[in-house]
């Protein structure tokens, strides 16, 4: 395994992972098994082992990891809340392990303690979630990882025992997008440094986690192979930038926008809108005029930037969201490229 970490999040199946793309990967992180009952759910397990050995005959040093949890899946807090409910857990997730040939678990608990994602929780899941990693830790033994995805703010360094955790992980993924949306102006969900606007960018957050006491080599951030799309936004003085959304009645501005390769393919090339770089934020954004809709994305230039500053300030790495966003491989290669690979 390199030094240097590029790792993937691949929802649904790994057979969308050829194999020059595992040529070009360190981890694949399989998105995502959930709980149900109190136990790993994961279905398609026999598919997911098929592929685990096609890619690692093509990248023998690729390490591919489980993904449980997930924006809006639920369980945790009610499995961890008895030692052992903790216990039946660790052992289902082991069993995948085994039974799959992966290299371990992520876990991706979206949040302890806070229920804004519609899932149960309460006061001592920051307890908890220290538990349920060392139990997971012990049975995973030193051969196999064991990492969790991080909320990019200071809630998820308040919601857990930050010191007490990192010494059970191989790493942290800083979710380092979604870092604005319908809650913020339409800006940059994903920036490398702070802009204007003031929301938060990979560097705030990288300074956050390791003011916390997470040293740099066990810190992973993130990319975006998706946008983040705001309707309503008025032109401005700055083609959108900073501007909020007009209308009370929009439910949709501020979330999902279109993939990489569509934005590559279908919005870059149409003179309907204009591409706009912020050199401060080392970020990039498209606004069409005509129906006042803002476009916040990483490209090619901005994913390298992402790597190379990983690389220059001793971080363990970078990952990405989402492997099927960008059909083009453009993005992933551009993570190679600012890696020095």
């Amino acid at each position: 395994m390199s030094n240097f970490l590029i790792c993937g999040y691949v929802s649904g199946s790994l057979g969308k992972v050829t194999d020059e793309d595992a040529k070009k990967l360190d981890i694949i992180n399989i998105a995502f098994g959930t709980i149900k009952d109190g136990l790993l759910l994961y279905k398609d397990k026999q598919a997911a082992a098929d592929n685990i050995k096609r890619l690692k005959a093509v990248n023998p040093s690729l390490r591919i990891l489980l993904s449980v949890g997930g924006w809006g899946a639920g369980g945790f807090s009610t499995m961890a809340k008895t030692s052992d409910g903790i216990a039946a857990f660790t052992a289902s997730c082991i069993e995948a392990a085994d039974m799959m040939g992966l290299d371990g678990i992520d876990v991706d608990w979206e949040y302890p303690t806070i229920g804004s994602a519609g899932i149960d929780f309460a006061p001592e899941d920051r307890e908890n979630f220290t538990a349920l990693l060392a139990s997971l830790r012990a049975a995973l033994g030193d051969e196999r990882m064991l990492t969790i995805a991080a909320g990019a703010g200071q809630y998820f360094v308040d919601a857990t025992e930050i010191e007490k955790i990192v010494p059970l992980l191989d790493y942290i993924s800083l979710m380092t997008y979604d870092m604005a949306g319908a809650w913020t102006p339409a800006c940059h969900h994903t920036a490398l440094y702070d802009s204007d606007v003031g929301n938060p960018s990979v560097d705030s957050t990288v300074k956050l986690f390791t003011a916390a006491g997470v040293p740099k080599e066990k810190l992973v951030i993130g990319a975006a192979f998706y946008s983040r799309r705001w309707t309503h936004i008025k032109a401005g003085e700055n083609h959108g930038f900073g501007n909020k959304c007009y209308d009370d009645t929009d439910k949709e501005s501020g979330f999902w926008g279109p993939g990489y390769d569509k934005i590559l393919t279908e919005y870059i090339p149409s003179p309907e809108w204009t591409l706009c770089r912020d050199e401060k934020a080392h970020a990039r954004w498209l606004y069409k005029a005509s129906n006042e809709e803002f476009l916040s994305f990483d490209d090619e230039e901005s994913a390298a930037e992402k790597s190379e500053y990983a690389l220059s300030s001793g971080l363990l790495g970078i990952m990405y969201w989402e492997h099927g966003c960008d059909s083009t491989k453009k993005l992933l290669a551009a993570l190679n490229k600012g890696a020095g690979r």
